[in-house]
């Protein structure tokens, strides 16, 4: 079979898993195309992959787990706990499975190994099979885990995986800091899977958040990160205008978040630690300039920040709930920070 008729079969099966995986994956190859230089057959490339996207073939009669089962029942269960009026009646073992696990990455460390524990749990009482070898899209980082194990029913996968694998990895020579690398090559494949993902980049989205699930919303921002890669590839390393692109990527990246924000002990919060971590050694490194990252009270950002946004979050009132651009003084040219806090 060709791979663009498997391409639309896949992607046909709107709802479930590998389409949205597919989708999210091909999207953001469509996007990077636009801000290649254009060479051999790159121009055709990005038409077919236009059309792929945009027109999917006629749906196949597929397999589909949506009948009430337990497993169906509890998979609803957590899904609802974690994000209620999140799931609908057409969702299936596979999206309810991803849906899961990509939410358990925006819970403390201990809640989520809890819910992976309760998940994997139902799978077995049903007798599915769960985290073969090599079932899941691998993506390079800079540690081995599993984001969302591969799902098996009655002997057909619904839910093909997630993982993160140094095998392979880029090494880690070059302009762009390695942890916002191999970031912001997990950020648009997590954006098409995520629906409750949304952008604040300033460049994009003024004034408030916009929902990532959109897919010409999602197009745009990948757009927009991997025009800032290429300007960070693009400097010379350790100088101003390098890290005032290292700056701009920090922002690009952090800017992704969930409502609320995820806090600092999960998945997303780490990530963004070693973002800010990653920037602040570019400064150090540099010497062409410094960063800050608002405290943690809001009322004790003062003058860091401008443009913030609020979120109404009762549980954590007056809080900071993620630093979404840094301040940065570059050659003596301020700009101000950004952040998310709690109203």
């Amino acid at each position: 079979m060709a791979l663009e008729e498997t391409l639309r079969m896949v992607l046909a099966q709107a709802g479930t898993a590998p389409a949205t995986l597919a989708r999210g994956f091909l999207t953001g190859l469509r996007a990077a195309l636009d801000d290649l230089p254009e060479g051999p057959g790159t121009a055709e490339l990005a038409a077919d992959l236009a059309a792929v996207l945009a027109v999917p073939a006629p749906e196949r009669p597929v397999a589909v787990v949506s009948a009430a089962t337990p497993l169906l029942d509890d998979l609803r269960d957590l899904a609802e706990r974690m994000a209620p009026g999140s799931t609908t009646p057409e969702h299936d073992a596979g999206a309810l499975w991803t849906a899961v696990h990509l939410d358990a990455l925006r819970l403390s460390r201990r809640e989520a190994d809890l819910v992976r524990r309760a998940a994997e749990e139902a799978a077995v009482r049903s007798g599915a099979v769960l985290g073969r070898p090599g079932a899941a899209v691998t993506l390079h980082g800079p540690k081995d885990e599993r984001l969302i194990p591969s799902l098996e029913v009655d002997g057909r996968v619904v839910a093909p995986g997630l993982a993160v694998s140094t095998a392979g990895a880029p090494a880690a020579a070059g302009p762009v800091p390695p942890e916002m690398a191999a970031f912001a090559a997990m950020v648009p494949v997590l954006a098409g899977l995520d629906p409750a993902l949304h952008h604040c980049l300033q460049a994009l989205e003024f004034s408030g958040l916009r929902g990532l699930a959109d897919p010409a919303v999602r197009t745009g921002y990948v757009g927009h990160l991997n025009g800032r890669l290429e300007e960070v590839a693009g400097r010379r390393r350790h100088s101003g205008p390098w890290l005032e692109s290292v700056v701009r990527l920090h922002e690009a990246l952090c800017s992704v978040v969930h409502l609320p924000p995820a806090p600092e002990d999960s998945w997303w919060g780490e990530w963004r630690a070693a973002c800010n971590d990653a920037l602040s050694d570019a400064a150090l490194d540099s010497g062409a300039g410094t960063v800050k990252f608002p405290p943690g009270r809001y009322r004790a950002v003062g003058d860091l920040t401008r443009h913030d946004i609020a979120v109404h979050y009762p549980e954590r009132p007056g809080q900071v709930l993620a630093c979404v651009r840094a301040w940065s003084n570059v050659h003596g040219i301020e700009t101000p920070g950004r952040v998310v806090y709690a109203s």
